[in-house]
């Protein structure tokens, strides 16, 4: 009775820390123990901490309810505008889920995102627990130490891995996740700096050291849009110092006015040089000036291109959209192969207002601005009394917005986010305290808790087993097949495989099937090429035998997903390649049925090239590949030839292949963007012997993305074969200067025994 008498005691405060453990735990799991172990990990802590946050939140309603408990989400005896709208895109996103392609996709989305209509529906209710429990100026001291430490924290891990990292991600997995985190933790230790949370003494100045060593992590993410984003604010800040306090605060005027100026002529330096060699060769100098590098390949020019069919998709649905989560089903539909040279299968805008107007049509981009302007309400309310935390407010809500128009909401964004609005709440009713009295709390203690508080307790219990539990033992099994294949352990894997495609939870349920299959096609594509073991190989087709027919009922199910009809495709043609299946016949059919919803798509043709090949239908083959890139010559002219390159070398007709890449390079394309790309003109132009073309593109490689060991050894090779022994020479020797396994080829007395 007496712990029970302590936590009723305490019941705001045991919500608060689950809160907070948000906040402090969540960022920090990197569960290397589950597939995405960067997102998965972080979203079932995540929904686990919520769910039981909601418990004791419900109970501390139920024992210490407020006069008139509606205070809690009102201003005077209104309803709380800003809760209405963040309420409202909730709603907004759950109706749009059942009119979209795919309302199970949309509710619970995918494993690498953890996002979903119904992801947004715990945020919501975080936001709603948030704002009641953190009313007063000691619960926002605590909640901005907290933030900041963890900020300062997860930095320094990202410093410790500088050189293995390159770009600061920390346990994000990726730099513009962290970035846009980084936004609002720079933000919230300004915060506690303008209010003086802790003033006197030197934690006051500890938040200002905290928020300059987070403005340097922040510039080595190296995140081109976050650039724009965290600019955009800071401008706004000095420009609205500079318009509305210069008799307030001369000094912060003055002070503005010459780090804009410092800044301005900074940045006009830095761009003016930004073709000097220093610049080039400077990772981050370089990064910065490529802002402007709009229409570059391997930059901003996907996103734009991706915008473009975001705005596509919503001509198409302008009610209700694709559904949340179903962008990719949109990309799929207007495909463009200036996107897929970077990034073949998008699923998301990277735009969040276009991304939301694509999936979501009106309805839900209307609440999506609704919430976006009553924010901006708030934050110019604030300003109007409190115009320097008014202005600083105002620069971090722009900072996150021009973010957003190159990146979207997730979790990183969104643990910073709704604390965000959380405090413009308090700091608009902290504003409005005289006319709205906020008296204690009464003693409403009742038999009638007790229903009520089982009811709860099993509601969160529930939730932590369906959206935490059992997808975290789906991942996990997942991850355990992907392990056991890679090592060749084929009879290890089953059980984990059966046990992941058990388990009945719609996180994960079509989700493990796709990603087991892709690891499949890879196990099937390179692993059989060193397997000779026949116990193995009968491993490897029990496998076949048992993933092929789910993934069979995944295209029925969910046919708006083209990936998967290629996905599946792929299996069947390999898995007559490499097992002597009959199932090219199937092969084929399944691709028909994905021209349905994806008929641009180069991967889909040049599958169905292949499967036609093995048929024995190669001038079939050809035609159809002809046929495309015809049709597809909106790409751009270079793109037919590329095409039938890439035809010819997987036909292995080299002398046609390099024929039509010297056609696409006469048009301007640059084989050395990517990987693939460049390594098969490389071995084309070997095949015919053109080591005049393999030197300057090899060198071009090396330019555009630094030294590179197998780039050296093939102008090594072209100088060789030229008869220039001693360029050879030169270029071997620097092969192995950049990886020392060079030392040991089997070429190495053809380059250095010369003399």
């Amino acid at each position: 009775m007496t712990n029970m008498n302590f936590i009723e005691r305490n019941l705001k405060l045991i919500t608060q820390i689950l809160l907070l453990a948000v906040i402090a735990a969540v960022p920090f799991i990197r569960a290397n123990s589950l597939y995405f172990p960067f997102i998965s990990g972080k979203a079932y802590v995540f929904r686990a901490l919520v769910a039981l946050a909601f418990f004791f939140w419900i109970w501390f309603l139920w024992k210490q309810m407020p006069a008139d408990w509606k205070r809690i989400f009102t201003d005077h005896k209104r309803y709380n505008i800003l809760v209405v709208a963040i309420v409202l895109f909730f709603l907004a996103q759950v109706a749009a889920s059942f009119f979209g392609v795919d309302p199970v996709y949309s509710l619970f989305s995918s494993i690498e995102r953890a996002d979903g209509a119904l992801q947004y529906g715990f945020w919501a209710l975080y936001f709603l627990m948030f704002l009641s429990v953190f009313r007063e100026k000691r619960d926002w001291k605590l909640f901005s130490a907290v933030f900041t430490v963890v900020a300062v924290a997860l930095s320094g891990y990202a410093w410790f891995n500088y050189e293995a990292q390159v770009q600061l991600y920390g346990v994000f997995g990726n730099p513009a996740y962290f970035a846009a985190f980084l936004i609002f933790a720079i933000g919230f230790s300004l915060v506690a700096v303008e209010r003086k949370f802790f003033f006197p003494g030197p934690l006051h100045y500890g938040f200002l050291a905290a928020a300059g060593f987070l403005l340097l992590t922040f510039i080595f993410t190296q995140v081109r849009g976050a650039y724009v984003g965290l600019a955009g604010g800071i401008l706004l800040f000095f420009l609205l110092a500079i318009l509305f306090l210069r008799k307030e605060n001369k000094k912060l005027v003055f002070l503005s006015g010459l780090v804009l100026l410092i800044g301005l002529g900074a940045l006009g330096v830095l761009f003016g040089a930004k073709d000097t060699e220093y610049v080039q060769h400077t990772r981050l100098l370089y990064r910065i000036t490529e802002v402007t590098e709009i229409w570059e390949q391997g930059s901003t020019r996907e996103r734009l291109l991706n915008w473009n069919i975001a705005l596509k998709a919503f001509k198409e649905k302008p009610l209700f959209g694709y559904g949340p989560e179903n962008y990719g089903s949109a990309a799929n539909r207007y495909y463009d192969y200036r996107i897929g040279v970077g990034e073949p299968w998008f699923d998301r805008a990277h735009n969040q207002p276009l991304d939301t107007l694509a999936t979501g049509g009106i309805v839900v981009f209307s609440a999506y601005l609704f919430w976006l302007g009553i924010a901006t309400f708030f934050i110019f309310k604030i300003a109007k009394k409190q115009k320097i935390l008014g202005f600083l407010l105002a620069s971090v809500f722009f900072a996150y917005f021009l973010q957003s128009l190159f990146l979207f909401d997730l979790i990183a964004v969104y643990l910073g986010l709704f604390p965000f609005l959380a405090f413009l709440i308090y700091t608009d009713r902290k504003q409005i305290a005289k006319d709205n009295n906020d008296n204690g709390y009464k003693d409403y203690n009742s038999y009638k808790k007790y229903p009520v508080l089982m009811l709860a307790g099993v509601l969160s219990l529930f939730v932590i087993y369906t959206t935490a539990f059992v997808p975290w033992k789906a991942n996990a099994a997942t991850i355990q097949f992907f392990a056991f294949t890679e090592n060749g352990f084929y009879k290890e894997a089953m059980p984990f495989l059966q046990e992941a495609f058990t388990k009945k939870s719609p996180y994960t349920f079509w989700e493990v099937r796709k990603r087991a299959g892709w690891q499949f096609v890879n196990v099937l594509n390179y692993n059989l090429e060193q397997e000779t073991d026949p116990a193995k190989i009968k491993e490897i087709k029990n496998i076949y035998e048992f993933i092929t027919p789910e993934l069979e009922k995944f295209v029925e199910a969910r046919p708006y997903d083209p990936q998967m009809y290629f996905l599946l495709a792929r299996m069947y043609r390999l898995g007559n390649q490499k097992l002597g299946y009959e199932d090219l016949e199937k092969a084929e059919r399944v691709l028909e049925k994905g021209f349905q919803y994806s008929d641009r798509r180069v991967e889909y043709y040049n599958e169905f090239a292949q499967i036609l090949i093995l048929q024995g239908r190669v001038e079939e083959a050809e035609n159809v590949v002809k046929e495309y890139a015809q049709r597809a010559d909106y790409f751009g002219e270079a793109f037919p030839y590329v095409t039938l390159g890439h035809f010819y070398y997987v036909s292995e007709e080299y002398e046609k292949a390099f024929e039509e890449y010297e056609k696409a390079r006469e048009k301007g394309y640059e084989f050395f963007e990517l990987g693939l790309e460049y390594n098969r003109y490389l071995f084309a132009a070997q095949e015919v012997g053109a080591y005049e073309e393999v030197i300057p593109m090899a060198k071009a490689f090396i330019a555009r993305w630094g030294d590179d060991a197998d780039s050296y050894f093939n102008i090594a090779v072209g100088y060789y074969h030229l008869g220039d022994k001693e360029q050879a020479k030169v270029y071997f020797l620097k092969a192995i200067e950049s990886d020392p396994r060079y030392d040991e080829h089997e070429f190495k007395p053809l380059f250095l025994d010369s003399e």
